[in-house]
């Protein structure tokens, strides 16, 4: 088995959740000895990476290597608190926020998530209960008005507009080129349909936490063969998914 360099994890639900099995989880990886073959950590997260570095610092959670925040529109070294430009620009072509957002304000239902939730790359919105023809005409309208996006939708509420490149998976796929990552040795966790992408990058492995919607196993069933499906919850399923992809904690 391919020894674990790096991994990859959602934070709600999946490290976060049961505040007993993240402490668990902080301690087992504190405990890692920290050498060349120690697997860097990279939070993956919707929220934003100010909002993370402020978990880490409350002490909730171990201090990565680096963050993704954003649902993949934020890249940041955590070791120097960079943000990492070269992804920015890597995101600009063929996006248009102010355009992007008249187009999906028009929306029936539709509410405008908090400013905290929004930056230049990340438009958040609340849509409940969404029918899958609801979010293809969607995508329609938008690519009708000549707009590079992508569209995430997760948790049968949470609808966020990105730039085409920009997923939790693409952020990770450019930010391992970045560091000469071979993909096969990264491991990624996740719960809901927005991390699926973080399962779909070529080569990487991945773990299922046990509190996970059916949606996140449904958009990755292709790749079954590669995910460890945890029978338990949040940061417990992450523990046993590492364990199960040899990662001796």
């Amino acid at each position: 088995m391919m020894p674990i360099r790096l991994f990859s994890t959602d934070l709600d639900g999946t490290l976060l959740g049961d505040a007993v099995s993240t402490q668990r989880f902080a301690a087992a990886w504190a405990a890692l000895p920290s050498s060349p073959e120690k697997p860097l950590l990279v939070f993956n997260s919707g929220r934003l990476v100010d909002d993370m570095r402020e978990l880490v610092a409350a002490g909730y959670l171990p201090a990565p290597d680096y963050y993704i925040g954003g649902v993949g529109t934020q890249i940041a070294d955590a070791r120097t608190g960079t943000p990492l430009g070269a992804f920015a620009e890597h995101l600009r072509d063929g996006w248009d926020r102010p355009r992007a957002d008249a187009i999906i304000a028009a929306t029936p239902g539709i509410e405008r998530q908090p400013d905290k939730f929004q930056h230049e790359f990340k438009s958040s919105w609340y849509l409940r209960d969404a029918p899958p023809a609801q979010l293809a005409a969607l995508r329609d309208a938008l690519a009708a008005a000549g707009l590079e996006t992508g569209l995430v939708y997760s948790s049968r509420r949470d609808l966020d507009i990105l730039p085409a490149r920009a997923t939790k998976g693409g952020a990770l796929a450019w930010l391992a080129r970045h560091i000469n990552m071979d993909t096969d040795s990264i491991v990624v966790a996740g719960d809901t349909g927005n991390d699926s992408s973080m399962f779909q990058v070529p080569g990487v492995r991945g773990i299922i936490v046990g509190n996970a919607l059916p949606e996140l196993a449904e958009a990755t069933a292709e790749h079954a063969a590669r995910i460890h499906r945890s029978p338990y919850p949040a940061a417990a399923g992450v523990l046993d998914g590492l364990r199960a992809h040899g990662l001796e904690l």
